[in-house]
């Protein structure tokens, strides 16, 4: 944190002074290690013109990566060799010194400016976090991905990031430049500002000092909200995307706690941290599970339960690859072995076919609850089945999860939903051991399920998965949303749907006006 930034400063500079005695002349730059050139006889040719731009850092080159050649500079002599040792142990050192890889150790000067005059406690926590948004905007060359992700969460955590027109410093004349600091025209031209207005000037979209009755401090909620919701729409099924959208957020938190800019809130950062680190894990495996489910029990008893459902369109509306490879006879062996192996001791009788018939077909929304794997004895069994059969795909060995019904929030107006009561029995579902490797205690599932007359339920469809940390926040409706305006034009009916259009059309045309 703030506490120790002398110490670790001291020791990133005497390390660079000890590799620089060491080894004066190679030039590290970006983590490359320069390779001798081996025309050492030859003049340099003098370059025409200005040299090239200099190549700057993003602030994104992620956990401080380090890359190395396959062999010391300078040739393989015993010099060469120590002074490259030397440096990839500075490199190493420096990595597990700094836990921030995103931002430099601070200076003592920088240290104290920020203690006392930029984040010092006795200013307000809404002036210290503008200023820590605006100056960690200022520090990172992001694209204009990045930038679109970062404004989309500070969008969702109530502050304003709207361009603003005329604030660049084209507009600002030289004698304001030339008087200004550098912490005023980053003040000047930022567009990300908190909202103090009050009256007419209240934008009801936007955290306000003034009117905090529907908001709250919440770093671990906004990434919550952001990570599971707003990302997931914006990345679609872009595991890459989703990552940068996770690294833009974590390597905020990790700065304003490496600023030290609000201590009253650590405990929460860390844990907005640990959501990232959290969806970094999930959201992969949801988009495996998404891939395999329901998988090769479920989608057995799909084919032999479920009619075809040949759609409006006469497409079938769930039959896919899966069911297409699988015929009737696999199908019967599938769903037969794994019921005799898990749900039926030896010498229970046989259920009849008049019990084998699906009574109900519901779209539900569950909460994984439990993940039971096999045991030894029955992967046993699934061995020695699939060796006296000698099925060319053999049959999964196959576990359960079991689930609670919940209700799931998502903008949409579900008031008629009865909430669901916390004593609601679990159901179990049937799933393969290489399917519940990557489900985690505490994920949200909307489901389609059937239920067969003797009880047994299965998996028909998946509508959605959602992590363990997924989290609906009412901002989320706040975006693309306008201010109504009075009109009185009348508005569009069943019987003159393009009543509205139409006028806009006509009134658009400058009919009888000279200039035209």
């Amino acid at each position: 944190m703030s506490s120790l930034p002398h110490t670790v400063t001291a020791s990133a500079v005497e390390a660079q002074k000890d590799v620089t005695l060491r080894e004066p002349s190679p030039q590290f730059t970006n983590g490359e290690i320069p390779v001798q050139d081996d025309k050492k006889g030859e003049k340099k040719k003098k370059r025409s013109g200005r040299s090239g731009a200099k190549k700057r850092g993003t602030g994104f080159e992620g956990n401080y990566s380090v890359s190395f050649r396959a062999r010391p500079p300078g040739g393989c002599d015993i010099d060469s060799v120590v002074a490259w040792v030397l440096w990839v142990y500075l490199q190493l050192t420096l990595l597990r010194l700094s836990e921030f890889y995103c931002d430099p150790p601070v200076t003592p000067d920088e240290y104290d400016q920020e203690k006392n005059v930029i984040y010092p406690p006795h200013r307000s926590f809404v002036d210290r976090i503008e200023e820590a948004v605006q100056r960690f905007r200022a520090r990172r060359r992001m694209d204009s991905d990045r930038d679109n992700l970062f404004s989309r969460y500070l969008f969702l955590g109530g502050i304003d990031t709207t361009a603003r027109q005329f604030q660049g410093t084209r507009n600002l004349g030289h004698d304001t430049l030339d008087e200004a600091t550098k912490a005023n025209i980053r003040e000047m031209t930022a567009d990300d500002v908190i909202h103090r207005g009050g009256g007419a000037s209240y934008d009801h979209r936007f955290y306000n000092p003034n009117y905090p009755e529907h908001w709250d401090v919440d770093f671990a909620g906004v990434a919550a909200g952001f990570l599971s919701e707003q990302l997931v729409k914006f990345a679609g099924p872009a595991v890459d995307d989703y990552g940068m959208g996770v690294e833009v957020v974590s390597h905020f938190l990790k700065y304003i706690d490496h600023h030290d800019v609000c201590p009253e809130y650590a405990e929460d950062i860390k844990n907005a941290q640990k959501i990232c680190r959290e969806a970094l894990e999930q959201v992969p495996a949801i988009a495996k599970l998404l891939e395999l489910l329901p998988g090769q029990f479920n989608t057995a008893a799909r084919k032999l339960f479920c009619k075809v459902d040949r759609g409006i369109f006469g497409f079938n509306t769930y039959i896919n690859s899966s069911d297409q490879d699988l015929d009737e006879k696999g199908a019967r062996r599938i769903f037969g072995v794994t019921l005799a192996v898990l749900l039926r001791p030896v010498g229970t009788p046989v259920i009849p076919d008049s019990d084998m018939t699906v009574i109900d077909t519901a779209e539900r929304s569950y909460e994984v609850c439990k993940i039971s794997t096999a045991n030894d004895e029955p992967r046993a069994k699934y061995k020695a089945i699939n060796e006296y059969l000698a099925l060319s795909k053999e049959i999964e060995p196959c576990g359960s999860m079991a689930v609670r019904p919940i209700v799931i929030q998502t903008g949409w107006d579900n008031g008629q939903v009865a909430e669901v009561s916390v004593d609601c029995p679990e159901e179990i579902f049937i799933l393969e051991e290489g399917l519940l490797q990557f489900l985690k205690v505490g994920m949200k599932m909307v489901l389609e399920i059937c239920t067969l007359k003797c009880g047994i339920k299965f998996i028909k469809n998946i509508k959605e998965i959602l992590p363990t940390f997924h989290t609906f926040l009412p901002q989320e409706l706040m975006f693309g949303y306008k201010e109504p305006v009075l009109s009185n034009r009348p508005a569009p009916s069943v019987y003159n749907p393009d009543n509205a259009a139409a006028e806009d059309v006509l009134n658009s045309i400058p009919i009888g006006d000279p200039e035209y």
